[in-house]
């Protein structure tokens, strides 16, 4: 019996094209590698988020005007609330507020906690994350006489703890 595979030799011809094929796309391959390993580290490095130590807001709100059975002008507004005890632990903190219908809801993204202030300005409590002192009745000090400012201060028993500004639109 004749060896079945000595036809196929002969029949193929030669094999140096696509020798040459893979060794281009080879040579191909690993100049592109070394191009995106160039590009890659002509990028200049980010640098790591640093807070400023003071933060100054700029608000150029569009003209609002304020309802009379509302708190603030609607919309949300954002900065950052103080601590205005100096034995708090936590000093500084982002706080979000949404104004409408007579109502707002402020929310500080860093603790999960979440207030409802309504119409009278009392504190309600949302989420268990938010702490308050037992026994202790919050209210709500808010002033937007500024366009496109919301000043807010929470006080427990009428006595302040903590306040700050908020202009509109949301943290950046």
């Amino acid at each position: 019996m004749a060896d079945s595979f000595s036809e196929l030799r002969g029949a193929g011809g030669s094999n140096k094209p696509w020798i040459a094929a893979g060794v281009s796309a080879l040579a191909f391959a690993l100049i592109m590698i070394a191009l995106a390993a160039a590009w890659w580290s002509a990028r200049p490095q980010a640098e790591p988020n640093q807070l400023p130590a003071t933060v100054t807001v700029t608000a150029q709100p569009s003209e609002q005007t304020t309802a009379p059975d509302e708190l603030a002008p609607a919309g949300t507004y954002s900065g950052r609330f103080n601590s205005l005890d100096p034995a708090t632990e936590t000093q500084s903190w982002v706080a979000v507020a949404t104004f409408g219908g007579g109502s707002a809801t402020l929310t500080y993204p860093d603790s999960g906690c979440s207030v409802l202030i309504d119409e009278s300005l009392d504190n309600h409590p949302l989420t268990q994350a938010c702490i308050t002192t037992p026994g202790t009745t919050g209210t709500w000090e808010i002033d937007a006489s500024e366009a496109g400012l919301v000043h807010m201060t929470f006080l427990e028993d009428n006595q302040p703890i903590a306040g700050g500004t908020l202009s509109i639109g949301l943290p950046g």
